[in-house]
């Protein structure tokens, strides 16, 4: 078959590409270097995925009819994660994209400059913290115990699914699986190295060691292991402490000998980042009670003190960092972060002050809030069935179809939906169990709480007295909530400059005690009880 017009898939910004014998338009991006993120990890079951086709457009499938408007389909709008690519197509992504997303690097540590006077024998580490979304590396001064340089970037495995299940179900079902998430997260890893030698004027043979914080999963795909065991009960990690790797073992671009060290997990779902974050709150050195919650794509929570310490996942973060809501994203421009009730309505707004495009995981905790103190929704989470006309937001509730207008703009409106609100509340339960359950195996109360560890970027942006009235924090004094950043980057400096930490840190993985929620035999009654929201 000649190579006429015809027999190719047009990707605007990219290229023209040849389609494969059933190929999705999902992979064909994928495999042309212009992706698109499927956070269900391709199952067509986010609707995150969405593209506009002209030219031969395919009919659309009963899955897309259930994600898509009447209005889109008609425009032509599909998933590119089940729409079958076909020559002929022309196709350009149905959103702008975002450029730039909020990323907590802790670039606020960064306390030196290298003013180019550094002695040619000072030596130099890096710390890479591999979140399920983003990925951050710091250049670190050994010898001032300074961080000089810092790099992040989305993680590209987003594209193989948000969640860490989606990407232990790819790395397990396909034969290149493994690989190919690999290669993703080392290639990642080495354009931060790249740009944090650039910046430092640092050469490669000056940097020594490279300290990986991150959790259990990612951590396997990183150094090439499967993740498979995690998947599947009893949920046991191949490693909880991994052999230290080289730089030639990791095909990082560094020295072949420089030496990569991985923090030790927990258990299948209580990672590295989580041990990083207990040595980087000083946990295990205090006598009072302490309760480290790590909310990102997934939830980690650990209860303790110098005495003990219980830890336990829920499955918290997808919807609280937008991928199971309606009109969610990630934290990048145009995401509306922050809302609150102001005379005569009310105030939204967005990341970078530009026209709201969707929601993030702050703005959702705030507009859920907002609509319980307005009673717009009861403590089941139910929309009330009609608004009283005197009412200043009478005219944002969309009762017909259970959704309420937060912004408006001339390209979009942004609602909160009945399901969005069920996603929350899925999510604020979860974490809310969690933490009765820990505190009943410890017999403690809630009020032996010293303090409260916020850590991950959705901590840090958040509105704390929102989150204690939506249930997704507990409801403590505030001066006990205490953001502290990324944990997980920032515990991993602290192990390149106090290398004792290892030593703790093999005595944390042996002491404590992990709680598996799932068949845990309170758990069933307490998350059911907990969905219920308690604003009066």
């Amino acid at each position: 078959m000649k190579d006429t017009a015809d027999n190719f898939v047009y990707l605007i910004s990219c290229t023209r590409v040849k389609p494969m014998e059933g190929e999705t338009l999902g992979e064909l991006m994928r495999r042309s270097g212009s992706e698109v993120a499927e956070p269900c990890g391709g199952n067509g079951t986010c609707g995150k995925c969405r593209v506009k086709i002209r030219g031969v457009v395919t009919d659309c499938s009963e899955r897309e009819r259930l994600l898509l408007s009447d209005e889109e389909i008609e425009a032509g709008i599909r998933l590119a994660c089940i729409t079958p690519a076909k020559r002929g197509m022309v196709v350009s992504r149905a959103d702008v994209e975002p450029q730039h997303m909020r990323i907590l690097s802790g670039e606020e540590c960064a306390a030196a400059d290298n003013d180019g006077s550094k002695d040619e024998k000072v030596l130099f580490s890096i710390a890479v913290d591999i979140g399920t979304t983003t990925i951050v590396a710091y250049l670190v001064n050994k010898s001032c115990g300074a961080v000089i340089a810092v790099s992040s970037a989305m993680n590209p495995q987003v594209t193989f699914g948000a969640d860490v299940i989606s990407r232990i179900g790819y790395a397990s079902e396909r034969e290149d699986g493994l690989a190919v998430l690999q290669s993703r997260a080392v290639d990642a890893v080495n354009r931060l190295i790249f740009n944090l030698q650039r910046r430092a004027s640092v050469s490669e043979d000056e940097i020594t060691e490279v300290v990986v914080s991150a959790n259990t999963t990612m951590e396997h795909l990183f150094a090439g292991v499967s993740p498979a065991s995690i998947g599947r009960a009893p949920f046991t990690p191949q490693y909880n402490e991994f052999p230290t790797l080289t730089a030639a073992h990791m095909n990082l671009a560094l020295s072949p000998e420089t030496v990569v060290r991985l923090l030790p997990n927990i258990s299948g779902f209580v990672g590295g980042d989580i041990t990083a974050g207990i040595i980087y709150t000083g946990m295990t050195k205090s006598e009072k009670l302490s309760l480290l919650i790590d909310i990102g794509t997934n939830n980690e929570m650990v209860l303790g003190c110098k005495d003990f310490l219980l830890c336990c996942s829920a499955a918290a973060g997808p919807a609280l960092e937008g991928a199971k809501i309606s009109q969610g994203m990630c934290a990048s421009e145009g995401a509306i972060d922050h809302i609150k009730k102001e005379p005569g309505g009310i105030y939204v707004s967005t990341i970078d002050n530009i026209p709201a495009v969707g929601i993030c995981g702050s703005g959702l905790v705030d507009a859920i809030t907002l609509l319980l103190e307005e009673h717009i929704i009861d403590n089941s989470g139910k929309f009330e069935k009609k608004l009283s006309p005197e009412n200043a937001l009478y005219e944002r509730l969309d009762v017909g179809q259970r959704r309420f207008l937060l912004s408006k703009n001339s390209k979009r409106s942004i609602f909160i939906t009945q399901k969005d609100i069920r996603e929350l509340q899925l999510a604020k339960s979860a974490i809310a169990t969690g933490i009765e359950i820990m505190l009943e195996e410890a017999g403690k109360r809630l009020e032996d709480i010293d303090m409260v560890f916020l850590a991950g970027a959705f901590g840090n942006y958040l509105n704390i007295e929102n989150a204690m009235k939506t249930g997704i924090l507990p409801q403590l004094p505030v001066e006990k909530i205490k953001s502290v950043g990324n944990s997980s980057g920032l515990g991993a400096i602290e192990f390149i400059l106090h290398p004792e930490h290892w030593r703790e840190a093999r005595r944390v993985i042996s002491s404590a005690k992990h709680i598996e929620l799932a068949t845990h035999r309170e758990f069933p009654l307490k998350f059911v009880k907990n969905l219920s929201f308690y604003l009066s």
